[in-house]
Protein backbone atom coordinates (compact mmCIF):
# COMPACT_ATOMS: atom_id res chain seq x y z
CA UNK A 1 0.00 0.00 0.00
CA UNK A 2 0.99 3.43 -0.93
CA UNK A 3 2.51 5.68 2.08
CA UNK A 4 -0.74 8.02 3.31
CA UNK A 5 1.40 10.66 5.02
CA UNK A 6 4.21 12.45 3.33
CA UNK A 7 6.95 14.28 5.42
CA UNK A 8 8.78 17.05 3.98
CA UNK A 9 11.26 18.38 6.53
CA UNK A 10 14.87 19.12 6.32
CA UNK A 11 15.63 18.43 9.98
CA UNK A 12 16.68 14.65 9.98
CA UNK A 13 15.33 14.22 13.57
CA UNK A 14 12.17 15.92 13.00
CA UNK A 15 11.28 13.58 10.22
CA UNK A 16 12.51 10.45 12.59
CA UNK A 17 10.57 11.50 14.49
CA UNK A 18 6.91 12.44 13.05
CA UNK A 19 7.68 9.26 10.95
CA UNK A 20 8.11 6.87 14.22
CA UNK A 21 5.10 8.64 16.07
CA UNK A 22 2.73 8.16 12.93
CA UNK A 23 3.87 4.57 12.16
CA UNK A 24 2.70 3.47 15.72
CA UNK A 25 -0.49 5.42 15.48
CA UNK A 26 -1.23 3.48 11.99
CA UNK A 27 -0.33 5.60 9.63
CA UNK A 28 1.97 4.71 6.16
CA UNK A 29 4.83 7.12 6.15
CA UNK A 30 7.22 8.66 3.92
CA UNK A 31 9.57 11.21 4.48
CA UNK A 32 11.53 13.50 2.76
CA UNK A 33 14.18 16.33 3.71
CA UNK A 34 14.16 18.40 0.13
CA UNK A 35 10.42 19.67 -1.95
CA UNK A 36 12.62 18.22 -5.00
CA UNK A 37 12.69 14.96 -3.86
CA UNK A 38 8.83 14.92 -2.61
CA UNK A 39 8.23 16.43 -6.12
CA UNK A 40 9.67 13.78 -7.97
CA UNK A 41 7.98 11.05 -5.76
CA UNK A 42 4.79 12.49 -6.88
CA UNK A 43 4.88 10.84 -9.71
CA UNK A 44 4.88 7.25 -8.56
CA UNK A 45 2.58 7.91 -5.73
CA UNK A 46 -0.58 9.57 -4.68
CA UNK A 47 -0.18 11.01 -0.91
CA UNK A 48 -3.27 11.72 0.95
CA UNK A 49 -1.87 13.99 3.13
CA UNK A 50 1.50 16.36 3.65
CA UNK A 51 3.24 17.37 6.66
CA UNK A 52 5.52 20.21 5.38
CA UNK A 53 8.17 22.38 6.88
CA UNK A 54 8.08 25.99 5.67
CA UNK A 55 11.66 26.71 5.45
CA UNK A 56 13.14 24.11 3.18
CA UNK A 57 16.70 24.30 1.49
CA UNK A 58 15.45 24.15 -2.26
CA UNK A 59 11.84 25.25 -2.50
CA UNK A 60 10.00 27.32 0.56
CA UNK A 61 7.01 25.32 1.72
CA UNK A 62 4.49 28.45 0.67
CA UNK A 63 5.72 27.87 -2.83
CA UNK A 64 5.61 23.94 -2.78
CA UNK A 65 2.40 24.08 -1.71
CA UNK A 66 1.66 26.94 -4.97
CA UNK A 67 3.20 24.29 -7.15
CA UNK A 68 1.15 21.56 -6.12
CA UNK A 69 -2.12 23.57 -6.77
CA UNK A 70 -1.15 24.11 -10.46
CA UNK A 71 -0.25 20.21 -11.01
CA UNK A 72 -3.91 19.69 -9.43
CA UNK A 73 -1.79 17.65 -6.68
CA UNK A 74 -3.29 19.68 -3.53
CA UNK A 75 -4.32 17.97 -0.77
CA UNK A 76 -4.50 18.20 3.07
CA UNK A 77 -1.22 19.48 4.55
CA UNK A 78 -0.45 20.49 8.10
CA UNK A 79 2.81 23.03 8.29
CA UNK A 80 4.91 23.11 10.95
CA UNK A 81 7.31 25.32 11.23
CA UNK A 82 10.04 26.93 13.08
CA UNK A 83 10.16 30.49 11.34
CA UNK A 84 6.71 31.84 10.88
CA UNK A 85 4.44 34.41 11.51
CA UNK A 86 0.98 35.08 11.06
CA UNK A 87 1.63 36.37 7.65
CA UNK A 88 3.08 32.97 7.08
CA UNK A 89 0.08 31.57 8.37
CA UNK A 90 -2.16 33.43 6.53
CA UNK A 91 -0.93 32.31 3.25
CA UNK A 92 -0.68 29.11 4.13
CA UNK A 93 -3.97 28.82 4.94
CA UNK A 94 -5.24 30.33 1.78
CA UNK A 95 -2.91 27.84 0.08
CA UNK A 96 -5.39 25.33 1.19
CA UNK A 97 -3.29 24.06 4.62
CA UNK A 98 -5.36 22.59 6.92
CA UNK A 99 -3.41 23.23 10.28
CA UNK A 100 -0.49 25.69 10.99
CA UNK A 101 2.25 24.68 14.00
CA UNK A 102 5.04 26.02 15.31
CA UNK A 103 8.13 24.11 16.15
CA UNK A 104 7.92 22.82 19.37
CA UNK A 105 4.55 21.46 18.21
CA UNK A 106 2.31 19.66 20.42
CA UNK A 107 2.03 15.89 18.54
CA UNK A 108 -1.52 15.20 20.15
CA UNK A 109 -2.54 18.72 18.64
CA UNK A 110 -0.99 17.86 15.37
CA UNK A 111 -2.41 13.94 15.49
CA UNK A 112 -6.30 15.35 16.35
CA UNK A 113 -5.93 17.66 12.73
CA UNK A 114 -4.42 14.51 11.05
CA UNK A 115 -6.98 11.98 11.86
CA UNK A 116 -9.56 14.28 10.69
CA UNK A 117 -8.16 14.61 7.24
CA UNK A 118 -7.01 10.81 7.00
CA UNK A 119 -7.72 7.69 8.77
CA UNK A 120 -4.71 5.86 9.83
CA UNK A 121 -3.90 2.54 7.83
CA UNK A 122 -5.69 -1.00 8.42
Amino acid sequence: MEPQVFVVDDDNGVRNSLSTLLNACGYETQSFATATEFLDALADAEPRCLILDLQLPDINGLDLLRELISRDKSMPTIIITGHGDDKFESSAMQQNAVAYFQKPFNTSQLLDVLSKVIAPAT
